[in-house]
């Protein structure tokens, strides 16, 4: 009766000891989340900007937005490459945001397909008043990793 207890008490540790495999926990992303503030005021307010086309420089015919008020937005980033640059059209001035960012390659498990995760090195612009990296870890956890202030 003792053995019997203690074999399945090893078993049972066994089995609970086992790592849980689940390709759907992966939390990377392929985009930043870019929010919009108020340059001209010492607290931080959120700003809605209207833009006519967002899009990626040298490829206006991959509108990511057109026409619209926004107030955050996701830029996507390309695993093929290092750095992206985003247009942002207005009625006025023309914006440019460049975003410097490593891609890593990423396999959790075996039977899980691997994932592109990716961190900001750097973001800048000739045009905004300023842009803060709040947080350089692409990830869905995130609510901010880039703020831009016009």
């Amino acid at each position: 009766m003792r053995s019997g207890i203690v074999l399945m008490l090893g078993v049972w540790l066994a089995v609970s000891c086992q790592e849980i495999k689940d390709c759907t926990l992966e939390t990377s992303t392929d985009y930043s989340i870019v929010r919009f503030y108020r340059a001209d005021t010492t607290v931080r307010t959120v700003k809605e900007v209207a833009f006519g086309k967002i899009y990626i420089a040298g490829d206006p015919d991959n509108i990511l937005s057109m026409n619209d008020t926004v107030v955050v937005t996701g830029l996507f980033l390309n695993p093929a490459d290092t750095r992206v640059t985003y247009l942002f059209e207005t009625d006025s001035i023309d914006y440019e945001l460049t975003m410097e960012y490593k891609p890593h390659l990423r396999i959790y498990y075996d039977e899980c397909d691997p994932v592109y995760s990716y961190k900001l090195d750097t973001a800048y612009s000739p045009n905004f008043d300023s842009v803060v990296m709040v947080n350089n870890v692409l990830d869905k956890v995130v609510s901010t990793n880039l703020e831009i202030y016009l």
